[in-house]
């Protein structure tokens, strides 16, 4: 009869785990076999439900052993009914101590929550107290003894496995397999869950500027301030490079959470980074995605995550962006227009626009500047602010920026030629942030100039202000080689960026071009002809011609004259057109 009674209760074990098997989803069995934080469930009934294989690696007894019996002093050093499996609430965090099969004692740590569809039984993924949040002092000092197996209670050692060296949180690999088993008691219990980004703004600059040991103790620097506001966290992760994440799991929303963590993070960022004697002061962008729209795959909610990030950082960085619908539909449409971009130069589908800048005085055209369209067959014309900031952001820029190059300068090249009525004394030609960091852009440059045959002195890059200033120490190199060829540099939309004075000073540039919001105030807003008077004059006494963008009344025009502005551009003069197009116009001005 004992001896019955002992089999018994593991055939009972064995004939619950197959049935809770048999209702778990083949995704949530195999994320629970392969995790590598051990899963405990506790049935109402106090006995041992669920025992997983790294429960067993952990804590040394087999699932055999313990399935289907009691959560007793056999398996506790902790009193037994003041764990968390009898007491308080779902959603608590607690640390454990068990007693190993080898008798040693073995602390463990979670959040645990009700499971078995509301019937009382608790369940736990349960891993080495503080191992999802240290930082790089942890790492640093180690354990002492670098031993490996059971951990003795009280002690906190670092497994190495899964980790960011450089900061010793836990690595991509780790936090996707965290975020799985995560959604997997989310799926169980209807819980919440969060996943936040982030991603440092502009940090190349520190790397370029005061070398990758300093940025690496930067990210150091981070990282512990990160574990320092990560309260509520499930697991704080490195990507790499600048890129952070978080993962949230509440078991009433997650929302708030999230932009707590977020708030804390901005507010943490606010205070400097002390770097080989320099005071740094960072900003970053911010995505978050939450388990609403029945997503249970941790890839796919950390790429909304990264996607709502992304949009983020497109709209200047130094922000936040919580994925949905609109952000689903936007990336959508994204994605869609990368894909027709794919082969967009072989296709023909690109073609130049020219809209003509003028002289203030007297109106007379002394150049034009080269405008990207995309014709797309079935789409037809796509807008610039569509698939422009696409290509920057797939690298596509890099190709089709040296075909507009090429086919512009052709293009005033044969008005030269044919003495053809067109504009033939000067070209604009914009660059991307994406081509100033191409290490092959002057090479392109120099290229295409000999084998055109144009002047160099005729050609004027555009770079916006705000690009330049994306890794200024890099900009001033790779102007200064263009300049070097004898083009001309130009700052477009000047007034939107945040440039300062010291840098304009630096750049060898030759002109200024006025942003279209300043001038399309002018003769309205007494503000804005204040600054545009003050950008004329700052640029006239650094001995740069400035141009005025966006001109579309006589009024607006007076104005810039009468402040002396050199050159202007916009619908009041002609919008911009076709190189045919444009030809006919320049002989019939009474068509314009």
């Amino acid at each position: 009869m004992a001896s019955e009674r002992r089999a018994n209760p593991a055939d009972v074990g064995n004939d619950r785990r197959a049935r809770t098997k048999a209702n778990r989803s083949g995704r949530a069995t195999r994320i629970l076999n392969w995790c590598p934080d051990a899963f405990v469930e506790v049935d109402e009934s106090g006995l041992v439900r669920e025992w997983n294989p790294q429960a067993e690696a952990l804590l040394g007894w087999s699932a055999g052993d313990v399935v289907g019996r009691p959560m007793d002093d056999r398996l506790l050093v902790s009193p037994v009914e003041e764990t968390p499996f009898f007491r308080n609430g779902p959603g608590d965090s607690h640390t454990v101590v068990f007693r190993h099969y080898n008798g040693t004692n073995v602390a463990l740590t979670g959040s645990f929550f009700a499971s078995g569809a509301g019937t009382g039984g608790m369940g736990a993924f349960l891993r080495p107290a503080a191992d999802l949040l240290v930082g790089p002092k942890e790492t640093a000092e180690g354990t002492g003894n670098g031993a490996k197996g059971p951990v003795s209670a009280g002690s906190s050692p670092v497994d190495r496995r899964g980790r960011d060296h450089l900061t010793g949180l836990v690595d991509r690999s780790r936090f996707i397999t965290v975020v799985d088993e995560l959604l997997v008691r989310a799926e169980m219990t209807h819980g919440a869950l969060a996943v936040v980004l982030m991603d440092l703004d502009r940090f190349e600059a520190v790397n370029s500027s005061l070398g990758s040991t300093a940025g690496d103790d930067v990210l150091r620097q981070l990282a512990e301030r990160l574990v320092a506001v990560a309260g509520g966290v499930s697991a704080l992760a490195r990507f790499g490079g600048d890129e952070f994440a978080a993962v949230i799991h509440h078991p009433d929303g997650a929302q708030g959470a999230a932009e707590a963590l977020v708030g804390r993070g901005r507010a943490m960022l606010a205070e400097p980074f002390r770097v080989g004697g320099h005071d740094l002061y960072l900003e970053a962008s911010w995505g978050l995605a939450y388990n609403t729209f029945g997503v249970n795959v941790a890839s796919e909610l950390v790429a909304q995550a990264e996607t709502a990030m992304y949009e983020a950082k497109r709209r200047g960085g130094a922000g936040g962006r919580t994925y949905g619908e609109e952000l689903r539909i936007e990336a959508l449409d994204r994605m869609t227009t990368e894909h027709a971009l794919h082969g967009v130069l072989d296709r023909q589908e690109l073609m130049l626009h020219y809209q003509p800048v003028v002289e203030v005085a007297d109106r007379s055209t002394v150049g034009v500047e080269a405008l990207l369209r995309w014709d797309h067959p079935e789409r037809g014309l796509v807008a610039p602010y569509r698939f422009i900031p696409v290509a920057e952001q797939s690298g596509m820029i890099i190709p089709i920026g040296a075909w507009v190059l090429a086919e512009a300068c052709q293009q005033i090249r044969s008005w030269q030629r044919h003495e053809q009525t067109g504009p033939r004394n000067a070209l604009e030609v914009n660059l991307s942030a994406r081509q100033i960091d191409d290490p092959r852009l002057v090479g392109t440059v120099e290229g295409i100039l000999a084998r055109t045959g144009l002047p160099p002195e005729l050609l004027t890059l555009e770079i916006t202000e705000s690009s330049l200033m994306v890794d200024a120490v890099v900009a001033v190199k790779v102007l200064r080689a263009l300049k070097d060829l004898g083009v001309m540099l130009a700052i477009d939309d000047f007034g939107t960026g945040y440039s300062s004075l010291s840098y304009l000073q630096r750049f060898p540039i030759d002109v200024l071009k006025i942003d279209r919001s300043f001038v399309s105030a002018l003769g309205r807003a007494t503000q804005s002809e204040t600054i545009v008077a003050a950008i004329i004059n700052l640029a006239h006494g650094l001995g740069l011609q400035v141009v005025a963008e966006g001109v579309e009344t006589e009024q607006q025009l007076e104005v810039l004259r009468s402040m002396e502005c050199d050159l202007a551009q916009g619908f009041l003069f002609s919008k911009p057109m076709a190189a045919p197009d444009l030809m006919a116009s320049m002989a019939n001005p009474a068509s314009r």
